[in-house]
């Protein structure tokens, strides 16, 4: 699957516009349509699979998807689409898409409404480069099944490179050692194997992890040769000599009660990654708990920064995580894990004017999510999930001190909520912006207030003040007047468009943000919406206004 940057959106709802807003009666659902080509050298491109989904997963094979094949022209269309939001990618190996963002979710986002039919949604392709050779170890032995890394010289270049077909990232040398990277945009590339950010990974599952080398022989980046294509050309001989798989060391420890200090046995606990500024960059699931003593041992983990911390579920009680520690060159030894009293938060979902037992029996379909951050002095988390009884009860935990943030979604996350979250509330105060956890509270009576409704918001952009810079990531969502609840966000299209589906009758805000240089300008405009009836709404974005800081 071509991968790109998990973009976390949060829209901020400021400044004044102009608007236009309407409402129509929903006909009968008419289906949309989505037509455009493919070319290479200003011709069609015949036989290319175009996939249309709405997570932008489109390899993943779960979810709503369509598909089609370009004919002798490199023509597709795309029939039948429930009105929505959808990204459209086209899978090609050997090419480069040169209408690639470098952002998740891949493709062209496109907003379908009822009997339309969207045109010109058209995508072109650059012959690639190749870069092959052979990675060997010292004695010239081949090295084998090891991911190889191709790395831009010039960062515009990861914009293209996201669009490549199998992915960068699942380029592997074969039995004889040998790797062949495909479909490269041209351009100049460093190459190595020994990813660091997934060394930690490979070598705590028992498989051998070499020191990140790069073409031919160097370990340092900065020193290393590097490698020019163009368009349609190969680049041989780009061999790696590394030197033998390198062992890791050891990290050991105990996990003690952090009120008593007593030891504590049969504690389940995982490894995070961290960066050298403390961030963390992954999680590894140990397959082990602590011994009658308390005492932990973590093997074969090869240089790094790295914390212990309890793994815990919903069934546990517990959390805590040790000081971050830094292997160099030998085993780290005395770690200690100050095991704590975790949180809970419990409390009923409410849907709003709903009393029909069928639609309540939905509430199955979605699920709870709560995030604690901030409270355990690293930038290590906690989350939880629950689902949500019948009769709309839900408990979320264990959960670490700090600021606690509930979310609503779908079981299926490539589908549209049947519910939405509207308000937060714990005693009669509202809870939207989080919930400040102590150490081993139980929040209980928390009231999450859900809608449920069939309507539909749809909109559209006008930009004034200025032209928008190409490129520029522009988003919408909606809140209730008052509150600082998201309900729900989307990606606008090409064409300045955005769709909300299933969504609850009432008064909203609908805001749309464009992240300019500068900063984000964002405009807002009211609606109303009914349930079987589409709302449309017309809103001005004024380039020339001052960007929010």
């Amino acid at each position: 699957m071509a991968s790109g940057v998990r973009f976390n959106l949060l829209v901020a709802l400021v400044l004044t516009c102009i608007g236009v807003v309407s409402a129509q009666e929903n006909p009968k659902s008419k289906g949309g349509s989505i037509t455009g080509r493919v070319t290479y050298a200003n011709k069609g491109v015949e036989g290319v699979t175009v996939t249309v989904t709405m997570s932008g997963e489109a390899l993943s094979n779960s979810g709503l998807q369509f598909k089609a094949v370009t004919d002798d022209d490199g023509r597709f269309r795309i029939s039948n689409l429930p009105p929505r939001s959808y990204y459209v990618w086209p899978f090609v190996p050997a090419f480069a898409v040169a209408e690639a963002t470098g952002r998740y979710p891949q493709g062209k986002n496109i907003t379908v409404v009822e009997g339309e039919t969207v045109d010109e949604i058209n995508f072109t392709l650059t012959r690639g480069a190749v870069i092959t050779g052979k990675v060997t170890d010292s004695t010239g032995r081949p090295v084998a099944d090891e991911q190889v890394q191709i790395i831009p010289v010039k960062r515009e270049l990861q914009r293209l490179l996201s669009s490549i077909y199998p992915s960068i990232n699942d380029i592997r040398t074969d039995d004889r050692g040998v790797y062949r990277a495909y479909g490269l945009p041209g351009g100049t590339y460093k190459v190595a194997i020994g990813n660091p950010d997934f060394t930690a990974f490979i070598a705590t599952s028992g498989k051998r992890f070499y020191p990140q080398t790069f073409h031919p022989d160097i370990t340092d980046e900065a020193k290393a040769d590097t490698v020019e294509v163009t368009e349609g050309s190969e680049a041989t001989g780009i061999d790696i000599t590394v030197t033998r798989a390198a062992t890791g060391f050891s990290a050991s420890g105990r996990f003690v009660d952090a009120k008593s200090g007593q030891a504590l046995p049969n504690v389940s606990f995982g490894v995070t990654v961290l960066s050298d500024t403390n961030q963390t960059r992954g999680y590894i699931s140990v397959r082990n708990v602590s011994t009658n003593s308390g005492s932990f041992q973590i093997d074969n983990l090869p240089p790094g920064t790295y914390a212990v911390s309890v793994l815990g579920s919903n069934s546990d009680s517990n959390y805590g995580a040790s000081e971050s520690f830094t292997i160099r060159d030998g085993d780290v030894s005395d770690i200690e894990v100050k095991v704590r009293r975790a949180s809970t938060i419990s409390g009923k979902v409410i849907v709003e004017g709903v009393d029909d037992r069928a639609i309540l029996a939905r509430l199955s379909r979605v699920q709870l999510q709560a995030y604690s951050f901030g409270g355990g002095g690293n930038s290590i988390g906690t989350v939880s999930y629950s689902d949500i009884a019948a009769d709309g009860s839900f408990q979320l935990g264990p959960l670490q001190p700090g600021t606690a943030q509930i979310e609503l979604r779908a079981n299926d996350r490539n589908t549209t909520p049947e519910f939405a979250l509207l308000a937060i509330e714990h005693n009669g105060v509202d809870k939207s912006r989080g919930f400040q956890v102590k150490e081993g509270e139980n929040i209980s009576g928390v009231r999450l207030i859900a809608g449920y409704g069939t309507g539909v918001i749809r909109g559209t952009v006008r930009i004034e003040g200025g032209t928008l810079p190409a490129g520029t990531h522009l988003d919408a969502a909606f809140i209730r007047p008052g509150s600082s609840l998201t309900i729900r966000h989307t990606r606008l299209d090409a064409r300045g468009q955005f769709i909300f589906e299933r969504v609850p009758p009432g008064n909203y805000e609908v805001g749309v943000n464009a992240y300019l240089r500068t900063g984000p300008v964002s405009a807002r405009q009211a609606v109303v919406t009914s349930n079987g009836v589409t709302t449309e709404v017309t809103i001005t974005l004024n380039l020339s206004a001052s960007p929010k800081p």
